[in-house]
């Protein structure tokens, strides 16, 4: 089996990493597991490394987008598995993003509509709706955070985007590029909902225009 890198940027989740990479172990301990701790102040670095992850801290929060990089840069494997840090996601789901690699550039994750908050619907549906005529495409979810590429592709995409638009700028510039993107069905659970900041959801809306527009 083709060894696998977990990747999990992470903002202020020392409460909830310890479980996230618990669970990854039980799943299969042979996974390498790096947490990026994007400039918390709380003890997520601590936790992390308790735990035996490599842990790279970046000295300020500089985003997603930023830390998922990084990750991948470290990263040793072929195959990289993007998950996040506050447990919303199932974790017994990774081996079959990383198994769908063995014949994808990129894996997205695909929620289903009615598991995502409902504050949280329009603007999934607006990115979806500008990403798919931007890409010819009919992605079911083009924003979820669990994903999974191969590092040699990833790299080739030369994503540019620190902070939320991560997710919409790895479709868009895979495909611009004839690379192969998959989706898989995964479940998720909101066990509280704090809602993406305002102006990062105009950032995200902003950079979705400019690439429809040209």
């Amino acid at each position: 089996m083709e060894a696998v890198t977990v990747v999990i940027p992470a903002s202020n989740e020392a409460e909830k990493i310890g479980n996230v990479v618990r669970g990854i172990r039980k799943v299969s301990k042979d996974y390498k597991i790096i947490v990026i701790d994007d400039g918390s102040t709380d003890r997520t670095k601590e936790v992390a490394e308790s735990l035996g992850c490599e842990t790279h801290r970046l000295g300020k929060n500089m985003g997603k987008g930023f830390a998922c990089r990084l990750g991948v840069e470290k990263a040793k494997t072929e195959k990289i598995v993007f998950i996040d840090a506050d447990g919303q996601f199932f974790l017994e789901e990774i081996p079959k993003l990383a198994k769908k690699l063995d014949g994808c550039d990129v894996v997205i994750g695909a929620r289903k509509a009615k598991e995502i908050p409902i504050q949280r619907r329009l603007s999934n549906w607006f990115a979806r709706t500008l990403v798919n005529s931007i890409t010819k495409s009919k992605f079911r979810d083009v924003l979820c955070g669990f994903r999974a590429a191969r590092k040699s592709s990833f790299e080739k995409m030369g994503l540019e985007k620190n902070r939320y638009e991560f997710e919409s700028e790895m479709l868009i510039k895979a495909v611009r590029k004839g690379m192969r993107v998959c989706e898989v069905p995964v479940k998720v659970r909101y066990l509280d909902y704090p809602g993406m900041p305002l102006g990062q959801s105009l950032k995200l809306a902003f950079y979705i225009i400019r690439q429809r527009i040209g």
